[in-house]
């Protein structure tokens, strides 16, 4: 049976969804898997600024803001020991960048402060929201906020700095 014209537009359709799928797995696989390699760390990267997003694979609730619908992937169920005092770290990405400072106390994230603020989005779409995240979950992995996700991640991405310079 020959296949009619709107057969060969499905087909087609979703050849180009599936194509578009495999693209961003292809392209987010790497910070993925850098996310993930450290399991029972509450970060994984090294570096102090990078233009990739640790956070891809992870979100946690984000107070007042619609979230995506992905779950963490080790959220904050495993608790890492800091050395108290004020850790920095930074964040960038084609959208901007952003610097935080958390102040770590008795071994845990006490604030989280954002010191610069350079993004496409205003600072108010993840400030105080993802602050208070990060403290109750006790975790750079929080929910990234819908209509400034790139601004999330990057905000995610400089704790997650913090958080490897305060790690006991």
């Amino acid at each position: 049976m020959p296949a009619t014209p709107h057969t060969k537009l499905l087909i087609l359709c979703t050849a180009a969804v599936a194509a578009v799928y495999a693209g961003a797995y292809v392209y987010t696989e790497p910070s993925a898997q850098a996310a993930g390699s450290a399991g029972s760390v509450t970060g994984t990267k090294a570096a102090s600024r990078s233009t990739s997003n640790p956070n891809a694979n992870t979100n946690a609730p984000a107070s007042g803001k619609k979230t995506s619908p992905t779950s963490p992937s080790s959220g904050g169920s495993t608790q890492v020991k800091y050395k108290d005092g004020t850790y920095t770290g930074s964040g960038s990405n084609v959208y901007g960048d952003l610097s935080v400072a958390v102040t770590i106390s008795r071994g845990k994230i006490a604030a989280v402060k954002i010191t610069s603020y350079n993004m496409h989005y205003p600072q108010s779409y993840v400030d105080p929201q993802m602050n208070q995240e990060f403290v109750k979950m006790q975790t750079y992995r929080v929910y990234a906020v819908s209509g400034a996700t790139a601004s999330s991640y990057n905000f995610a991405e400089a704790v997650y700095y913090a958080l490897q310079r305060a790690r006991a």
